[in-house]
């Protein structure tokens, strides 16, 4: 995750990147400690983006996908 998220702004030619992710499914959800581990180990491999995790309750990695893109939608209009 953070390769994709580092190699965005990359693309991008950002100095930073704010940006929000979809997840989905039991181990993000239920796991006691991964949501944790998963956001401290992006903020430190990719230190230059800021990531939001957005848990879907859709129950499918469509609408985890689907709340992440209307998500940034927003944030660009």
């Amino acid at each position: 995750m953070a390769a994709v998220v580092d190699k965005i702004r990359e693309d991008r030619r950002l100095d930073r990147l704010s940006i929000t992710v979809g997840v989905d499914g039991a181990l993000y959800k239920l796991h006691p400690h991964f949501s944790q581990v998963l956001k401290e180990t992006v903020r430190v491999m990719a230190p230059q983006c800021d990531v939001t995790f957005l848990p879907s309750e859709e129950g499918s990695g469509k609408g985890a996908a689907l709340i992440a893109a209307v998500v940034r939608h927003r944030q660009e209009i």
